[in-house]
């Protein structure tokens, strides 16, 4: 009885199979004029890059229709299979996986996983954040299909009353559009605690899910990254404008976060638009890469290895993933230079990725300090201040304090410096380490978790 079972549902499946394969070859006419209105022009255009953004947890199911087939042939009722819970929304803004949300999105995800419009799922990594302006920067991860970018529009080219579309992952409804007209400018909002400020508002339909999904005008360019709703209104949603978002990922977009190149920026420093074309360079550092070449701060970089740069974002895509020993021509109004990016010091890769300043232990330190003689490790002798779109969210920052010691880093007991410098090489930005602290202000050895780099 059971083998006749199991014959009659194969039959069902194959009948059902074959159904389905009829449908699908039927040929779609191509729409009228009439219904190509520039609104489906312009989802058509946009929906290759958004992405819905969620995490994944492993189910075991019991008694479920099919559970004939694992009871023969495997002898086991149950099956273990990944179920995807959907956060939110994302967009795609480099053919090279790197995706922009809100940080509310994957703030509580244990891990990240990323749809594409076609179904396709990749794992995805956080390489940074900002917790003030609610944006926050994945790499996708594994071999990456052929990948469509988000095309921003001009930063302020927006319209009182322009037709903008939302596009989204709305109560796991992917792929969802709503429109609505540019309502208002500089907005602030406030919920509770959460103060967020020169908004756009929009009445374009914006759900729980919709979040750090795009707002594209009738041209298919992005014009902000969706994030909020008031709970008391109906029609007033909010989007982070261009010029956060710009901000944003000009800090992120370098190389010093994603290797240990380095090519001579201040970490800190936000490359600017130019008054009519190129990019200003802020903070050029003195005896690096870009001043040997020739570069000082202020010059004007009108295109990266002849491709030309007219926003801080062209800049960052064409820099990012250089490495250290890679050369890079830089075109400014008085010629081409040369940039030989060269691998960050010890001290320079510690205070990029941890954002401190340690330094050896030294007997003079020691009697200073009023520490024993054999007291080991590295005195923390900074916390450096970040930008407020380079914060990274990590408790430890809250809590460490000048004159600390390192104890344990990685694993390395009382390292050197060369030897936490060694442990973050190969590192990029969003990675974690492991490290034990000595609270000198309560004389106890504590261990602050993961640190995350920046």
């Amino acid at each position: 009885m059971k083998y006749n079972h199991f014959i009659r549902i194969c039959a069902s499946l194959l009948a059902l199979a074959f159904l389905q394969v009829s449908l699908s070859a039927a040929p779609i006419p191509a729409p009228s004029a009439e219904r190509m209105t520039p609104t489906v022009k312009a989802v058509r255009k946009a929906l290759p890059w958004v992405v819905s953004i969620g995490t994944t947890q492993q189910i075991i199911q019991i008694n479920d229709p099919f559970a004939i087939f694992f009871t023969d042939f495997f002898s086991q009722p149950r099956r273990v299979f990944t179920k995807f819970s959907p956060l939110g929304s994302g967009v795609i803004i480099d053919p090279s996986g790197l995706v922009v949300t809100n940080y509310h999105v994957v703030r509580r995800a244990s891990d990240i996983t990323v749809q594409m419009w076609d179904g396709t799922s990749l794992s995805a990594h956080v390489l940074g954040y900002d917790v003030d302006n609610d944006l926050c920067l994945l790499q996708l991860q594994g071999e990456l299909p052929e990948l469509a970018s988000a095309e921003f529009a001009a930063t302020g080219d927006l319209y009182l009353g322009e037709t903008v579309i939302a596009i989204g992952n709305p109560f796991g409804l992917g792929q969802s559009v709503s429109t609505g007209v540019l309502s208002a400018l500089n907005r602030s909002f406030q919920e509770g605690d959460v103060y967020f400020e020169n908004l756009i508002q929009t009445d374009a339909a914006i759900n729980p899910g919709n979040s750090g999904g795009p707002l594209v005008n009738l041209d298919g360019k992005l014009v902000g990254i969706n994030q909020a709703i008031r709970a008391d209104a109906q029609g007033i949603g909010f989007a982070i404008p261009l010029s956060h978002i710009e901000d944003f990922l000009s800090y992120w977009l370098k190389p010093s976060h994603f290797s240990d190149a380095y090519m001579g920026l201040m970490p800190s420093g936000i490359v600017a638009e130019g008054n009519e074309n190129g990019v200003v360079l802020p903070d050029v550092l003195a005896e690096s890469p870009l001043s040997k070449a020739g570069i000082k701060t202020g010059d004007v970089v009108l295109a990266v290895d002849g491709k030309a740069v007219n926003r801080p974002l062209d800049f960052g895509r064409l820099v990012f993933n250089k490495h250290a020993g890679d050369e890079i021509v830089l075109t400014t109004a008085d010629g081409s230079h040369a940039v030989k990016l060269e691998s960050q010091s010890d001290a320079m890769l510690v205070g990029t990725r941890l954002g401190m300043e340690l330094v050896e232990l030294t007997p003079q330190l020691r009697s200073a300090m009023r520490l024993r003689q054999e007291q080991k490790g590295l005195v923390l002798s900074e916390v450096k201040d970040e930008p407020s779109f380079g914060v990274q969210e990590a408790q430890w920052r809250q809590v460490l304090r000048r004159g600390d010691i390192l104890l344990q880093f990685a694993g390395q007991d009382y390292p050197t410096l060369k030897q936490v410098a060694e442990a973050l090489r190969g590192s990029r930005a969003g990675d974690f380490c492991q490290a034990v602290f000595y609270f000198t202000s309560v004389k106890i050895p504590v261990e602050v978790g993961r640190l995350q780099l920046n």
